[in-house]
């Protein structure tokens, strides 16, 4: 296919002769080289396994039987492809499954898989945004639990916030968390227009949920984080 999802002229002159090269300590074996066969490999994948599922996505869609959600049958192999190159993490901690690129050409790598297929991108976007979320603010078990496994593709991960009587106003949320003796929580509550709720392409669905434990203050000052897997 022939198809030109970003001009690789350009995506060079940017990484090469504007930004020019990569001298950081923490990023010195990426040389031009390294960076060209990388940004050649994403555009492969882009154009020849990605940029498929857009129009096939359309036709065939999602599906929802018996509480399951199927995602159209080409996205499986692309998800399959994308996490056996490891792509999902491209510019994070290689402590974590990360591959420690520069930003730089991990945001050039990613403007072809998004440009080939933002739909199919957005399960990648919401898992990785979740992992950051762990990484940031999860204590030491969380993140030995969590991370690896979401930044390799083989979890995926949403962002449950909008409820159906608050709207933008996160801040008047009523989600409530509960603590068990265990020092677990129970959550109660309703969320809607999760992006990437449910789907087939990983084993475990991780949900950051946003809730208020009884007697925290109102508004979005109350308001906890909660890590809420969703094992099949």
């Amino acid at each position: 296919m022939t198809q030109v999802i970003s001009d690789r002229r350009d995506v060079d002159f940017v990484l090469h002769e504007q930004i020019g090269q990569v001298d950081h300590e923490s990023f010195a074996e990426f040389n031009k080289k390294t960076i060209d066969l990388i940004i050649s490999e994403a555009r492969n994948l882009a154009i020849k396994e990605i940029l498929p599922t857009f129009k096939q996505g359309d036709e065939q869609g999602c599906t929802l039987e018996n509480g399951k959600v199927t995602v159209p049958e080409s996205f499986t192999r692309a998800w399959r492809l994308l996490c056996e190159g490891e792509w999902p993490a491209m510019c994070d901690d290689p402590a974590v499954g990360g591959q420690g690129m520069p930003r730089t050409v991990g945001s050039a790598a990613l403007e072809y898989m998004v440009g080939a297929n933002s739909a199919f991108m957005l399960y990648y976007g919401m898992t990785h945004g979740a992992a950051k979320l762990v990484e940031a603010f999860g204590d030491d078990t969380q993140k030995s639990v969590y991370l690896k496994k979401m930044f390799s593709g083989e979890w995926g991960g949403t962002m449950l916030l909008t409820e159906p009587e608050a709207g933008s106003d996160v801040g008047a949320l009523t989600t409530t968390a509960q603590k068990n003796a265990d020092g677990t929580y129970t959550l109660s509550g309703s969320k809607i227009f999760i992006s990437a709720g449910e789907h087939d392409l990983c084993e475990n669905i991780i949900h950051p949920v946003l809730a208020r434990i009884p007697g925290a203050p109102p508004g979005t000052k109350g308001i906890s984080l909660f890590l809420v897997p969703c094992s099949r």
